[in-house]
């Protein structure tokens, strides 16, 4: 019987998906308390104003626990959505909180600030599962974790779908799809999960030429463009695989174009948001970091954008070296590659250590089991590499504009599940050696994800149990 199988195919990849990755999403969709995982709140609050119409937040003005009143982007819904997916209680010795707190009970605005601003379209699965469960009387807390598994059911069904439909670099878009972070992501609100599962599908599609798939693939990278528009440049994966002589070639400049109409629509949308929704962050009243270039004193009430850019025009190497050392330094590296394998809670509930190391041997596996029998594009692989350069910088450099305290020295926020979306890409730059004999060698690399997917679906149940 396991002779028949075909292990150069998607069915052993569907399988281990399907009976090791979606089980633990299930897990941790039912263990962990609503509230946290990352953001959670927030995109709960989201995906429960998209049932009401309200497809993105809106400005109002708010006073704190400061005494400061404030613009605030954000959404109007019943407070008692806040409170049950209120993960820990507010610090307003931290950050200020709206003051005094609204009552549950009736609709009321409560802020989101950045999350505000995102496009809806990821939130529609939870929205969904959560508005399903409010019919059936569930409750609060009922209905909420009937959002999360409706989110956890897209997850699967795009990855599912990725591994079918991909005709190369399955065993990469597996170890992204069953990372415990992505999963952890995919059994909450957060919209991550949903642009990692898309930026898989579209990369599985494009491992094919037909039209249709191309099309597919589009549509998928202006939704993750859409929901978060410094990811613009996955866009490169529309350029592959190039053409002979592609400077010259007509078929590379069409895909220019395609790949210039599919980010137009995030570049708009963030165009909007930014003028008509978006707010500063709000902080505890702090001066200026030691970037800061103006006069002095200098005292701000929340994040700016207009006076960071002016950090970044003052001494323009900055841009350049304020990423490089958010994502290129070994603590911070380090730092970034334990999130994308997982961190839970609020980034600060470590996996144990079993986890973190069968990750490290699975890809060293990976690299010698598959290694042989492929051959690099290398004119693919600069080109998407370039691209995912290009995203992770202005992701840091967005973190600093819409996120940092004016004039800081470090970027703050940017995490290792930030750069998930952009692994699933690197499939198309390799391509089987005609000559390589795969079955073989498949056979062991599918025993070797499914062994990693098992012990995470063991080892991650135990811990999140352990955690909360």
């Amino acid at each position: 019987m396991i002779a028949r199988i075909d292990w150069a195919g998607s069915q052993p990849w569907l399988a281990a998906f399907a009976l090791l990755a979606l089980p633990l999403c299930v897990v941790l969709a039912l263990l962990v308390p609503l509230g946290e995982v990352a953001d959670e709140s927030a995109h709960l609050l989201r995906a429960v104003a998209l049932l009401d119409g309200q497809v993105v937040g809106h400005r109002e003005t708010v006073t704190y626990s400061d005494g400061v009143a404030r613009p605030a982007a954000g959404v109007t819904v019943d407070p008692a959505w806040e409170v049950v997916s209120r993960g820990r209680p507010p610090a307003p010795d931290k950050v200020p909180v709206p003051e005094p707190m609204p009552a549950p009970g009736a609709p009321a605005f409560l802020p989101l600030y950045t999350i505000g601003t995102y496009f809806p379209g990821f939130y529609v699965p939870a929205a969904l599962g959560t508005g399903a469960g409010a019919a059936l009387g569930l409750g609060h807390a009922g209905a909420a974790r009937l959002g999360r598994l409706a989110n956890a059911a897209a997850y699967g069904l795009l990855g599912l779908a990725a591994l079918a439909l991909a005709r190369r670099g399955r065993a990469l878009l597996f170890g992204v799809l069953v990372l415990p972070m992505g999963l952890s992501l995919a059994a909450s609100f957060n919209q991550d999960a949903l642009m990692i599962a898309a930026c898989a599908l579209a990369a599985a599609l494009l491992t094919g030429e037909e039209a249709w798939r191309r099309r597919l693939a589009a549509l998928l990278i202006a939704l993750v463009v859409l929901a978060k528009p410094p990811y613009a440049a996955i866009a490169a994966m529309l350029l592959v695989p190039l053409p002979p002589r592609f400077w010259k070639n007509p078929v590379l400049w069409r895909r220019v174009l395609t790949a210039l109409l599919v980010v137009l629509p995030g570049a708009l949308w963030i165009l909007y948001t930014t003028t008509s929704v978006a707010t500063p962050v709000p902080r505890l009243a702090y001066e200026a970091g030691p970037l800061w270039t103006g006069p002095r004193p200098a005292t701000f009430l929340g994040t700016d954008t207009r006076a960071q850019a002016g950090v970044l025009l003052a001494d323009p190497s900055l841009l350049l070296t304020l990423p490089a050392s958010c994502l290129f330094g070994l603590k911070r590296a380090l730092t970034l590659a334990a999130g994308a394998i997982g961190l839970f809670g609020w980034a600060d509930r470590p996996l144990p250590a079993a986890v973190y190391a069968a990750w490290g041997a699975g890809l060293i596996g990976l690299a010698l089991l598959c290694g042989p029998a492929l051959r690099l594009r290398r004119a693919d692989l600069a080109l998407l590499a370039l691209g995912a350069l290009v995203t992770a910088w202005l992701v840091a450099l967005s973190q600093y504009l819409s996120w940092t305290d004016v004039g800081e020295v470090r970027i703050y926020g940017p995490q290792g599940r930030y750069v998930l979306p952009l692994i699933p890409m690197l499939a198309l730059a390799v391509a089987p050696r005609p000559d390589a004999t795969l079955a073989p060698r498949m056979r062991w690399t599918v025993a070797l994800g499914a062994a990693v997917a098992a012990l995470d679906l063991v080892v991650v149940s135990l811990a999140a149990a352990r955690m909360y």
